[in-house]
């Protein structure tokens, strides 16, 4: 019992420390920030919402999300499924894995080097998918490689006995049973798609080609120009989104668990 509550203790004091470090680092800063609220750039005439880079980098920064993290979602359950259940190797492991530990500018710098021909083909967007993707697969696929490992393999074998096909076993057993591992990895790769502003930072400079112009290019820029003012309007209404998305995808995660407890 000592050990437990030692622990338990210990992790309560972490934790706290945590929760400090956090909220002096970015909570304590961005209610400051607040002060600068100005509410008539609200105003869709002559505020925020009229700006041309505000509506362009708010637009792409929405569908990248809507078209690459399903995308590299449905990648990651893939990958994993065909490992369990085929058997790959370390060394196809290995390959998926380690561009997650590869430093931000080594990537920019193999893309801006090897990859002209891709610039050449695809549109900006898709360039800056195709990064995501290499360089972000390996949290998807980690998350869902650890659930499937751990699944309970009777529920299948019955699944097949009673005729079920794979596809049907994969929709109908599969997934639900691994809804949190689901909603774990489509909010990790939220968090990751916001992140990739670093890459394209690295390999296009501050002002990359408009179908790259991202929220976070708007954001810098208008912190590079110490624009307060347009700089938190437009932060709030992006942490907005991104607080919807994140209510939108727990919900749904909520629905799935109370699907399966029946």
């Amino acid at each position: 019992m000592g050990k437990t509550k030692l622990t338990k203790s210990n992790f309560t004091k972490y934790s706290l420390i945590s929760l400090i470090g956090v909220a002096i680092i970015y909570i304590i800063p961005f209610i400051i920030a607040q002060f600068n609220f100005n509410p008539e750039l609200l105003n869709f005439k002559t505020g925020i919402f009229s700006s041309k880079a505000f509506i362009i980098s708010a637009g792409n920064t929405i569908m990248f999300m809507a078209v690459f993290v399903p995308i590299i979602v449905i990648l990651g359950f893939v990958l994993a499924y065909l490992t369990e259940y085929m058997k790959f190797g370390l060394a196809t492991k290995a390959a998926i894995i380690l561009p997650i530990t590869v430093p931000v500018l080594s990537i920019a710098g193999f893309f801006r080097d090897n990859m002209d021909g891709i610039f050449k083909m695809f549109s900006g967007g898709i360039v800056v998918g195709i990064i995501f993707l290499w360089s972000c697969l390996g949290f998807t696929y980690l998350i869902f490689l650890v659930s499937l490992s751990n699944r309970n393999k009777s529920i299948e074998e019955a699944a097949y006995l009673d005729g079920a096909g794979t596809i049907r076993t994969i929709f109908k057993i599969i997934i639900p049973s691994h809804t949190e591992a689901l909603i774990l990895s489509i909010i990790i790769s939220i968090y990751n798609s916001l992140k990739i502003f670093k890459q394209t930072y690295a390999m296009f400079g501050e002002y990359p080609n408009y179908d790259m112009f991202m929220m976070q290019n708007y954001l810098y820029l208008k912190l590079k120009r110490m624009d307060l003012e347009s700089l938190i309007v437009s932060a709030d209404i992006f942490l907005i989104f991104i607080f919807c998305v994140l209510i939108a995808v727990l919900a749904f995660g909520k629905m799935q668990g109370n699907k399966l407890s029946r």
